[in-house]
């Protein structure tokens, strides 16, 4: 049973890695017409409408009742900071680093999401454990790492470096409190009210720093916005969903290491699908994540 119980868990969790990691060849089309702030929250149209729609069909109009004052603010404040300002701290440490910079060093947030888990929620913190994450993230950053690349400018390092940290902190404050609130909030209640708080985050962030733009929002295409929103359900609510999900069965630890293997699921398919050649580099970096989720599952 408890094997089962572990094999389900990882699945999800690499079902939430999956999804993660289509989400952003959405995104990537997005950002060449609109700034980050602004997708961010036309990407919310999709989270908030089909976290709506899969509450409704799995709950029904109980999803809607305000959960406990204390709980309510916990689960905005941590979403906000982990799908808010996490992320735009993402995109500024990736834009003063460069990408091969900027990806390895956030990509390393698991490390402080398991110490974090350790001491919040007193999860286990073995020596296996902590080799996992080591080994999973020097996979990761084999995956990440590209060769003669001197394009990413300008790499502005106290800067990008500051922000990297607050990225990696922001994460793990999303998906520690993530475990504790799945104790006290139905899944499909916690992600409709996540992606509330998280939407009014979002308009609230793009107000702030572009205020400018909303204007020229009116000009886009449908297509345009039903793309990011599109983006935005599946990243957003299927990921997160996927995600929490999985930590029903398995440990912090275990579920961040996995659902941080977009990058080396981005290259399997490559090589297994898209036929890319299979560098030295890039096999290495595979055998790495792979040897880390099996060292953290035994």
């Amino acid at each position: 049973m408890l094997k089962l119980e572990l094999l389900t868990g990882m699945g999800l969790a690499i079902a939430a890695a999956a999804v993660w990691a289509m989400a952003p060849v959405l995104y990537r089309r997005s950002v060449e017409k609109v700034s980050y702030t602004a997708l961010g929250a036309i990407r919310c149209i999709g989270y908030v409408l089909s976290a709506t729609v899969y509450a409704l069909a799995t709950k029904g109009a109980a999803a809607f009742i305000p959960p406990q004052p204390h709980t309510l603010t916990l689960l905005w404040a941590s979403s906000v900071a982990w799908l808010v300002v996490g992320d735009l701290c993402y995109f500024g440490a990736l834009h003063k680093l460069g990408v091969s910079i900027g990806v390895p060093v956030t990509s390393s947030f698991p490390v402080v999401a398991v110490i974090m888990s350790h001491f919040v929620i007193n999860e286990p913190l073995g020596a296996n454990i902590i080799l996992s994450v080591l080994l999973t993230l020097g996979g990761l950053f084999l995956l990440n790492r590209k060769d003669g690349d001197n394009s990413d400018s300008p790499r502005e390092l106290k800067g990008g470096l500051i922000l990297a940290a607050a990225t990696m902190f922001c994460w793990s404050i999303g998906v520690v409190s993530n475990k504790i609130l799945i104790g006290r909030l139905d899944i499909p209640t916690l992600e409709l009210w996540r992606s509330i708080g998280v939407t009014v985050g979002s308009i609230g962030a793009f107000l702030i720093k572009n205020p400018k733009e909303l204007r020229s929002l009116g000009m886009l295409k449908g297509r345009d916005v039903l793309e990011m929103s599109v983006a935005g359900a599946m990243g957003l609510t299927i990921g997160n969903l996927l995600f929490s999900y999985s930590l029903n069965y398995i440990s912090v630890a275990l579920a961040t290491c996995l659902a941080c293997a977009r990058p080396f699921l981005a290259a399997l398919f490559a090589t297994l699908v898209l036929r890319e050649r299979l560098t030295r580099k890039v096999a290495l970096g595979i055998t790495l994540v792979v040897a880390g989720v099996t060292v953290m599952s035994l």
